[in-house]
This record gives C-alpha cells, structure tokens and sequence, in this order.
C-alpha cells in the first residue's frame, strides 16, 4: 500500500483500488460500506477502473475506509488520485 494520497485540489479526496468486485452488486456493496464510515461526504466506485473515489466532510480516515472495505469482502490498495 503506498502513503496516503490526496487530490491537490481538494486535500479530503482520495483513491482507493478495489479488487475483487465482479459486478454491479459489488459496486453497491462497497459503496454501501464506504458511505457508512463516518466522516464520508460521497463516494463512486468505477467497477471497470477498480477504483473508489472517496470525499470526506470531516477529517480523513482512510483507515476506517480500508476497514470496511475489508469488512465488505474486498481488498484494497491506496492509489495517487491523479
């Protein structure tokens, strides 16, 4: 996993990739997940890109993220959101 990376434009954004999501209902699990960890504002997952993008509101926990990732049945690595 690389260090925490954050959109220049917006310091509370981040890139998570998310392997092992097969379909649509993969995207709604792990969105489902992610917008229950507190402080999230919005999340997308692209299921072709592999990848979630996260806003928080509040202060950042990216851990809390990957969390519940993993709780969700998926795993993840911490991306640069370019």
């Amino acid at each position: 996993m690389s260090s925490l990376p954050s959109d220049p434009k917006n310091p509370k954004a981040f890139s998570i990739r998310v392997e092992g999501m097969a379909c649509e209902s993969c995207v709604g699990r792990v969105e489902k997940a992610i917008s229950a960890t507190p402080s999230v504002a919005s999340v997308s997952v692209d299921l072709a890109a592999k990848r979630a993008n996260v806003v928080f509101a509040g202060v950042p926990d990216i851990a809390a993220v990957i969390a519940a990732i993993g709780e969700a049945g998926y795993e993840c690595m911490v991306e640069n959101a370019a």
